[in-house]
């Protein structure tokens, strides 16, 4: 797994002055769990950055399929690609539970992006790994069975929200299978099925909105190298 640190969070590697320029501007809000911070299709007006809880950023089928791309937590941003493309917003942001974050305004957002050349140059390198991200999400889609992506999706929630205990198990509170469906564009009793096969086989245990991975290096080092190219995921969990 190739681990970035800060894969959503172009403002920490700002310069301190800089840094202080934005949150200078910034303006906190809060949002409960299920309330909308954007809609696809929205006129951009702001972006963001996390202060607690968790968010998803997803879309939606005609028929309304839910698709999860990511979770956004402490530090992460959203919203600036809209922002520079001054189009519509191309996907939806939910609050998984309360969250709270800064929001900054595109007036604020473009002065500071013209006055001050490292803030581009900063969202250039970020948007660089998303996009190595959403790549490999599609190849994941595309030359994976249903078993596998599964396992991979699990991986990437656990370096983002997962948390270690003291027998070195890995694990991640507050996730469906719904919501794992959605994030693997499959059924959930699809998910349902496969999730009890790694359960079977000694990888993973489930419960109600719980998963706990038994031995998390080994996990990894089983789904790693299904393809070409390293998977990247966000490491918030330094193992």
């Amino acid at each position: 797994m190739h681990k970035v640190l800060n894969l959503h969070n172009w403002m920490i590697g700002l310069p301190r002055d800089i840094q202080s320029k934005v949150q200078l501007h910034f303006v906190t809000h809060r949002y409960s769990k299920g309330e909308f911070v954007f809609r696809t299709g929205d006129q951009p007006d702001f972006c963001l950055q996390v202060l607690s809880g968790r968010l998803k950023v997803c879309n939606y089928s005609v028929t309304g399929q839910e698709m999860v791309h990511t979770h956004l937590v402490k530090g992460d941003c959203v919203g600036d690609w809209s922002l520079i493309l001054d189009e519509p917003r191309m996907n939806a942001v939910i609050s998984c539970g309360n969250a709270e974050v800064n929001l900054l305004s595109k007036l604020h957002f473009e002065r500071l992006y013209n006055t001050h050349p490292e803030i581009p140059k900063a969202i250039n390198i970020a948007m660089a790994q998303r996009l190595r991200l959403m790549f490999m999400l599609a190849e994941d889609a595309g030359l994976l069975p249903l078993r596998q992506r599964l396992a991979r999706a699990i991986i990437r929630i656990a370096y983002g929200l997962g948390h270690k205990i003291s027998n070195g198990q890995i694990v991640i509170d507050n996730v469906s299978q719904e919501e794992l469906a959605a994030m693997v564009s499959s059924a959930r009793p699809s998910v349902g099925r496969e999730l009890k096969v790694l359960a079977e086989e000694g990888s993973i245990e489930t419960q109600y909105g719980k998963i706990t991975i038994n031995n998390f290096t080994d996990f990894v080092k089983r789904y790693d190298n299904l393809l070409s190219v390293e998977p990247i995921v966000k490491d918030n969990l330094n193992v």
